[in-house]
């Protein structure tokens, strides 16, 4: 207990770190959430849905050519309006809020669940259709 107490710092930062862990690698694999890539995402050619969870002052300064819009705060309420029977893609600013909707449509019994890496910024460099 000594220990812990002459270094609660680094207790902290490694809890810290353990939490990050847990949340953005181990607990989307157990899910079975997969990572698409903006180099991956033209090659992909099942037909899908694609979400864009971002908020609605994000959606209006340009989104995705094709992907439906549902914030992250109505996304559990709102998901039933997504099929299940086909890929579902989720896509945010840097991929934290469709990471966060990835895990939500994967306990909800979503087959084929896939977080954009990089997000909306890496849609747009790597020059993806958008509105």
């Amino acid at each position: 207990m000594a220990w812990v107490q002459e270094n609660i710092v680094t207790v902290l930062i490694l809890l810290i770190v353990a939490w990050m862990v847990w949340t953005k690698v181990v607990r989307p694999k157990m899910l079975g959430i997969k990572k698409m890539t903006a180099g991956a995402y033209p090659d992909f050619k099942e037909e899908h849905s694609l979400v864009d969870v971002r908020s609605t002052g994000e959606w209006n300064g340009g989104h995705p050519a094709n992907a439906i819009h549902i914030p992250l705060n109505e996304f559990e309420q709102k998901m039933n309006k997504i099929p299940k029977d086909k890929p579902l893609i989720l896509i945010c600013a840097s991929g934290m809020r469709s990471s966060m909707a990835a895990t939500m449509a994967a306990k909800a019994g979503y087959q084929d669940v896939y977080n954009f890496a990089g997000g909306f910024g890496s849609w747009c460099a790597a020059q993806l259709p958008r509105k």
